[in-house]
């Protein structure tokens, strides 16, 4: 049982240079305009040609087109209803498919890694972050800490990978008890599905950086990894043929229905930790208004005979606190409970340094 349960949002990546879901499609725009993206040109083309065509629901609805998670709704429930006002000859199934290299690719091209001993590290906080998670098991002979996560990049992986921690993803039913669990909601970077029996086949940070696939290898050099580009020729197989060329991304959407045969083992594994956790601690999360999943998904995946001692949101952006107080039944945010729940309204690294002395009792590890 995971006694602690970290759930991490945009914020968490931020430091590392992922952009945050308001400001992913201003970036991919720049990245656009100022780099050679090569195939995924083509990508990031039809995407803002589409979004240009959704200008016109402005004089009926008010719909941010700014925000890649609006966005993708939108999109998402235009496939639905097989429209997408203002574009009379969209082929839905090419611009989800556009949508999600665009996301891979982005991140490929903003989050940035630094090379040394022969392994990938972050920039961030998130070496502190795994510090943390370390002190916290180290008397125990399992983990009591698990990451529930909505990031796609794998920064936090290659954090885990250089203290030599190879994550569990929980992707089949049996899990490494001994393990940290890192179960990422909406997909992620290095995983890629099986075209035979639908299995998600994860790419570890090991077999890439063993594959040869860094750009730099000298000590010290830092810069971008690509997993979604270097994926076709990643050599990956599974039931005896090559795996899917794209990585497994999830809409941060509502609708989740149609991939429930491929993240359910990891839907479950999060729900039981979540039933299972006193102290549940959310780090740059924003619980988007898009992403309706995620508060039945709480609300059920929560109930379990564990009695949650915290309930603790990290975030900069103070307006998202009643989001959680609204998520949260009265017997966390009840007055007589205040204990229990707390927001700070502060970034990633100085939640990593709170949570430090808070749980570890003392200052930065």
């Amino acid at each position: 049982m995971s006694e602690i349960v970290f759930i991490l949002g945009a914020g968490a990546s931020k430091a590392s240079g992922a952009p945050l879901m308001a400001e992913f499609l201003t970036v991919a725009e720049e990245l656009r305009k100022r780099e050679d993206l090569g195939d995924f040109e083509k990508d990031f083309d039809l995407v803002f040609e589409a979004i240009s065509h959704l200008q016109v629901v402005h004089s009926k609805a008010d719909l941010d087109l700014d925000n890649i998670e609006s966005v993708f709704a939108a999109f998402e429930m235009g496939r639905l209803i097989g429209n997408l006002p203002g574009h009379s000859s969209v082929d839905f199934k090419s611009l989800s498919a556009s949508m999600r290299r665009l996301i891979s690719k982005t991140l490929e091209r903003t989050v940035r890694f630094r090379f040394m001993h022969g392994r990938i590290f972050p920039l961030g906080f998130y070496d502190k972050f795994v510090q943390l998670i370390k002190e916290l098991n180290k008397a125990a002979n399992e983990s009591k800490s698990s990451v529930i996560t909505f990031n796609y990049d794998v920064a936090l992986d290659a954090a885990l990978d250089s203290y030599d921690i190879p994550p569990d993803y929980c992707l089949s039913e049996e899990t490494n008890l001994k393990s940290i669990h890192l179960l990422k909601l909406h997909g992620s970077l290095n995983w890629v599905g099986c075209a035979k029996c639908g299995d998600i086949i994860p790419w570890t940070i090991g077999e890439f950086v063993e594959g040869g696939h860094l750009p730099f290898s000298g000590e010290g050099q830092g810069g971008f990894i690509e997993f979604a580009t270097k994926l076709p020729g990643s050599g990956l197989k599974h039931c005896g043929q090559s795996v899917m060329p794209n990585p497994i991304i999830i809409p941060p959407t509502w609708n989740k229905t149609e991939y429930h045969s491929t993240l359910s083992n990891i839907w479950r594994h999060a729900a039981k930790e979540l039933s299972e956790a006193e102290n549940i601690i959310i780090l740059g999360y924003s619980l988007p208004d898009t992403d309706l999943f995620f508060k039945y998904f709480f609300a059920l995946g929560s109930v379990g005979r564990s009695r949650v001692k915290r309930f603790w949101v990290y975030n900069p952006d103070s307006s998202i606190e009643p989001k959680f107080q609204k998520l949260l039944g009265p017997g966390i945010t009840a007055s007589k409970a205040k204990e229990k729940f707390k927001f700070s309204n502060v970034p990633f690294n100085n939640a990593i340094a709170d949570l430090t002395k808070q749980l570890l009792g003392r200052d930065w590890i």
